[in-house]
């Protein structure tokens, strides 16, 4: 790639140091956060961001917990600075907000506190941390609300400008307004206060780098690295062709019905600058589904940055190069009364998605290698939750948030499989909670947690696994429970010949014999478990009675597979049916690999293989494939096929030239052993070349809005 050369006068030691001690400052800020804290969404899933900002919002720099609150961080800080511009401030002061209308956050539950940073009288920056609390109040315990129809159901809105601390003491009046509201104030009071700290400990350590380099050195360095990073990605989007690309998702199920809500993007790329447009998706719904401007700013840039900017140090410039079009009163930038409260694992996932759809079109015209293999498989980035809420055999009131929803696979890479339970794209250093910490902390007892085997999308580097896992109360007879499951019928695409991943669900095993099995010393497991009846639940459901005796049941959705499955290696194969990734009969049924006692049986995976090619194509190859990648390429001829060197004409658009198939997506996928919830619109477009019968591409489509 590019290098480049300081200006004159810049010694390129101290950019460095200001630089990643910047970087320090945050992540510092992030454990102080945890010390403090005593929820496990912040101590064990790391579900938080912590940020430093000039006085007007740009950003110095951001911790990696949560990679989407970059958007939602940065308009809360920018609409709080319009909101208390000519307000006297001190240092010590801290608002705290939480509207997504308003102040720009994800949804209700993701809190920010903001507070000043002052060098002597001067305002020269911000310090924020943001985390998920565990209830703000509204109609169901955790703040995601399935049956809101407007955004007054699901919370207690907190607009910017509410100050909590003055000159380092608590605003009384407003704690007590806000304890009033939540149903864990105790939990609530404290999560505030270890923002608070966050945030101290950024200003005590801004200030004390300020004071080493002064503060005239740290603002040229400090816009010297947001020049630097904004050149690194401005030369890399020149690397990609010009030209607009289209893509579209759907959002499933907004809490009310079963319908489908297009996410529908248009990006227009010219010289150095990208223009992502979403104009063209569905009106906002009376549904929680809805995403916020903060969310969409954050879902775009957590697409983007991995994709363009995977090695440059994260900062204002880096969101420079790139802007975002959405009109209000849709479904990616709502307006009052909209509810809103899951519309950022929904919505701004499918935004994430298409996003990196739109890249894929993009950069594999690039002449830059590099940037060519900047494609992948599209990630589920399906937080398919589960919120429990009752009362302990105690007497004591808990509200489970589980952490664990955060299992979905990544999708799979140019050179190697896609990452099991990685997390969404826009928040990979989530973790998973321990199955000890939930167990110690509320009452239900893990049954099985382990990889879903119907999840991962195949291909010649195969999608990451999602998690399936289950439980059963142990010291409390019901639960309410609140589940979501965004990535059920619509399911992420693979690239270049890569398939499908698998969906998301939840089911609950009604009246089972868990408890005479561990009586009798059998461990229950899906296999020896009887449950009287097995309750499938809806995409989106609250309310659900989970009592004792019954099991809880969740599967996560996979990532997409990278290449024709039929490319793969046969080696790797074989590998994955002796670790029970895949069974014997997908070995065959996906890749053409015929295993037997774990041994590749080479003569009869030769036979299936041409039989495989010969099926797509309705006769004999015209020519042969060898190893190589099956994503079309394009040179001064027009566009070809790498595992073959099958032409596929001149035109811009290389799918004119292949042989389309069209199938029922659920039904498909199950063909190879990949579960998802049926919808007889959602559809499978199969590309192959009519050369050679490679696979180059299959994609999910809506036929209709139905």
């Amino acid at each position: 790639m590019t290098s480049y050369t300081l200006p004159a006068g810049f010694d390129p030691v101290t950019l460095e140091v200001i630089r990643m001690r910047l970087d320090s400052i945050v992540e510092e800020m992030g454990i102080a956060m945890i010390r403090s804290s005593g929820s496990p969404v912040i101590t064990e899933a790391g579900d938080f961001n912590t940020a430093l900002f000039d006085p007007t919002g740009r950003i110095y720099a951001y911790s990696d917990y949560v990679q989407f609150h970059i958007g939602s961080g940065s308009v809360a800080v920018q609409n709080l600075v319009k909101a208390i511009e000519g307000e006297p401030l001190a240092p010590g002061d801290a608002f705290i907000c939480n509207d997504p209308h308003t102040a720009g956050a994800s949804h209700p539950p993701d809190t920010n506190v903001i507070s000043p940073i002052f060098h002597g009288e001067e305002l020269i920056g911000w310090a924020q941390s943001q985390a998920h609390l565990v209830d703000v109040g509204g109609m169901t315990p955790g703040g995601f609300a399935p049956g809101a129809h407007d955004c007054y159901a699901e919370a207690l809105r907190l607009p910017p400008g509410v100050k909590i601390f003055e000159r380092g003491e608590p605003v009384e009046w407003v704690r007590r307004i806000l304890l009033n509201n939540v149903r864990v104030p105790v939990l609530y009071w404290n999560d505030v206060r270890s923002l608070v700290a966050s945030n101290n400990t950024g200003i005590r350590r801004l200030l004390s780098t300020i004071q080493e380099f002064g503060l005239d050195k740290f603002r040229e360095y400090s816009k010297l690295s947001f020049q630097l990073a904004e050149q690194v990605v401005r030369d890399r989007i020149r690397a990609i062709p010009d030209g607009t690309y289209t893509a579209e998702e759907w959002t499933e199920h907004n809490g009310h019905v079963d319908e489908l809500y297009r996410v529908a993007c248009t990006m227009t790329k010219r010289d150095d600058q990208i223009t992502f447009d979403f104009s063209g998706s569905s009106e906002q719904t009376d549904g929680f589904v809805n995403c916020s401007y903060g969310a969409l700013v954050g879902s775009v840039a957590t697409a983007v940055v991995p994709i363009l900017a995977w090695d440059v140090p994260f900062n204002e410039g880096v969101m420079t190069a790139f802007d975002i079009v959405a009109e209000p009163g849709s479904i990616v930038n709502p307006r009052p009364p909209a509810p809103i409260s899951n519309g950022h694992l929904t919505t701004g996932a499918r935004v994430s998605r298409v996003v990196t759809k739109l890249m894929n079109d993009a950069c594999r015209g690039s002449a830059d290698d590099t940037v060519r293999d900047r494609t992948q498989g599209v990630w589920a980035d399906s937080w398919t939750g589960g919120i429990s809420a009752g009362t302990t055999d105690d007497g004591d009131y808990f509200v489970l948030f589980n952490m664990d929803g955060g299992g979905m696979g990544a999708g799979a890479q140019p050179d190697r499989d896609g990452l099991d339970c990685a997390g969404m794209m826009t928040q990979v250093n989530n973790m998973l909670p321990d199955v000890e910490m939930n167990e110690m902390l509320y009452p239900v007892l893990y049954l099985w947690k382990q990889l879903d085997t119907s999840s991962a999308g195949h291909g010649a580097h195969r999608g990451g696994l999602g998690l399936r896992f289950a439980w059963t109360l142990h010291g409390a007879q019901e639960v309410t429970q609140t589940v979501f499951a965004p990535t059920a019928q619509v399911v992420a695409d693979g690239y270049g010949g890569g398939l499908p991943g698998g969906g998301s669900g939840h089911e609950v095993w009604r009246g089972t014999d868990v408890a005479r099995l561990f009586a009798d010393g059998v461990v229950p497991t899906p296999d020896t478990l009887a449950p009287a009846d097995r309750e499938l639940l809806a995409i989106n459901q609250q309310s659900v009675s989970v009592r004792a005796g019954d099991v809880f049941v969740q599967w996560i959705a996979g990532g997409g597979g990278y290449g024709d499955p039929l490319l793969r290696r046969t080696e790797l194969v074989a590998a994955d049916v002796r670790d029970g990734y895949v069974t014997v009969e997908t070995a065959e049924r996906a890749y053409g690999v015929i295993v037997a006692d774990g041994i590749v049986d080479e003569d009869a995976t030769r036979r299936t293989r041409a039989s495989l090619y010969e099926q797509r194509l309705g006769g004999t190859p015209a020519r042969p494939v060898s190893d190589g990648s099956s994503a079309p390429r394009r040179d001064s001829e027009g566009w070809y096929v790498p595992a073959s060197g099958a032409r596929l004409g001149t035109a811009d658009d290389w799918r004119g030239a292949a042989r389309k198939a069209t199938y029922v997506a659920a039904e498909r996928l199950a063909d190879y052993g990949v579960r998802v919830r049926p919808r007889a619109n959602v559809l499978i477009d199969e590309y192959y070349s009519p050369s050679c019968g490679t696979l180059l591409e299959a994609s999910v489509r809506v036929e209709s809005h139905g």
